[in-house]
């Protein structure tokens, strides 16, 4: 059955979030920061590893807000705390295994490639259908400087008429100066734009209070997308009934 939804009229500027919007991990995160203490003959348990790194990124985004941009300190120092506490928290003792500080260089590496991630499969025909008809394409994301790397890495780099990294323009989402800066970027309105992303918060709440029109992505609950399908879509390739 097909479920009635409302056409945004007008949109001529589409933004996107990146992260579990246009790309997810190849693999869960568990598995791959398990592998370098495997390697090593250390055995760790999965789910502790889990709620490990949740609670290592949480603690390093609260101490550390924006990878650190207002506190001098790279990504690079920035991901190697989390990864490090992420193994701490899970019972790994560092001093013991000092190889691992090129294990963690290693698997840094690993999320600026697109070795790191798989992309959805509908994103380049959704991209390259909306170029067409015109429309401008940007990415607003709270993301590092791997970010962009990893676009032309998966080959969809050249759809994007610009690409706003946190990190690089100083601001996070749900920070309504980070729209205002996708917006000036190709001088259209606020009334004109969409913006998706899988984050209420951050993308779909931030958005519409900058003025914007908004989707979220949500790939794991059909229930809530039959529930509210002017808010939620399943894919992105559910953009094209809308604009």
């Amino acid at each position: 059955m097909n479920i009635p939804v409302k056409r945004l009229r007008n949109i001529r500027l589409v933004t996107f979030d990146l992260f579990d919007t246009l790309y997810t991990p190849a693999e869960s995160i568990s598995t791959t920061y398990m592998r370098p203490l495997l390697k090593h003959g250390i055995k760790v348990d999965e789910l502790l590893v889990n709620s490990s790194f949740r609670a290592a990124f949480k603690q390093v985004h609260s101490s550390y807000p924006n990878y650190g941009y207002h506190q001098g300190i790279t990504s690079k120092q920035w991901w190697t705390m989390v990864i490090e506490s992420t193994w701490t928290l899970s019972g790994v003792d560092l001093a013991n295994y000092p190889a691992l500080a090129q294990e963690c260089d290693m698997l840094i590496e690993r999320f600026n490639t697109a070795d790191g991630y798989c992309m959805f499969p509908e994103v380049p025909k959704v991209l390259k259908h909306l170029k067409r008809r015109g429309i401008k394409l940007g990415v607003i994301s709270n993301m590092d400087e791997g970010g962009e790397a990893v676009l032309k890495a998966l080959g969809i780099r050249e759809h994007f008429d610009f690409v706003l990294q946190s990190i690089k323009v100083g601001v996070e989402k749900p920070d309504e100066r980070i729209f205002t800066m996708a917006l000036k970027a190709v001088n259209v309105p606020a009334y004109d734009a969409l913006h998706i992303g899988d984050n209420e918060q951050l993308d779909y709440d931030a958005a519409r209070d900058a003025g914007m029109e908004a989707l979220v992505v949500e790939r794991r609950n059909p229930s809530k997308v039959a529930g509210n399908p002017d808010k939620y879509i399943a894919s992105l390739e559910d953009i094209l009934q809308r604009v």
